[in-house]
């Protein structure tokens, strides 16, 4: 096998930006997953939203599935406390992790066998009714003085901008990453980049 095949590491990446799938078609793909995880598809109000939370959905299964080889009516997909997906009948990989994000038409899913993993994915775009600066003061205080410095330095407003969700996105993976929730202080050292 190669290496990959048995290592636990995966990073697959999916566009749905083209599946546009009839009700019919949807609900079969919704149908393919255990009667506990629809709920959370089907809370959303817009089918952007539910194709984002299905196909994220389906990712973990099939992580589950090919990567570690359990019998998919046998994978068991929770939660920590603080929102840290993981599966709990895990053996292969003592400390297998996993985590997934979506924004826009891209949904992410990195797996690693030894190593935390955060994945969050960003869709850079400029600020509407305000200037980048006026944008991304409103996040100054989740963001060191280093990270402000190497973010608003010499640059155009859309370097400015990249550089500002470039870091945001790193921060958010590294919240991920450690399981530490929503309440972790991005702006302490802990959570600087």
């Amino acid at each position: 096998m190669p290496e990959e095949e048995t290592s636990g590491v995966r990073r697959w990446l999916v566009d749905i930006a083209r599946w546009r799938p009839s009700p019919a078609q949807f609900d079969a793909a919704a149908a393919l997953l255990p009667p506990h995880d629809r709920p959370a598809i089907y809370r959303f109000v817009k089918q952007d939203d539910r194709k984002r939370a299905l196909v994220s959905r389906l990712l973990q299964y099939s992580l589950g599935r090919h990567v570690l080889l359990i019998p998919f009516r046998q994978i068991n997909i929770c939660r920590t406390p603080e929102g840290k997906l993981y599966l709990k009948n895990c053996s292969a990989f003592p400390n297998f992790n996993f985590n997934t994000s979506h924004q826009g038409d891209y949904v992410g899913i990195a797996s690693e066998p030894l190593c935390l993993v955060g994945l969050d994915i960003v869709s850079v775009s400029k600020p509407q009714g305000e200037t980048t600066t006026e944008f991304i003061s409103n996040f100054s205080s989740y963001l060191t003085e280093h990270e402000w410095d190497c973010i608003v330095r010499d640059g155009t407003p859309a370097q400015v901008l990249m550089e500002f969700y470039r870091y945001w996105c790193l921060k958010e993976a590294y919240v991920k990453a450690i399981g530490a929730g929503l309440g972790f202080g991005l702006h302490s050292s802990g959570g600087a980049l």
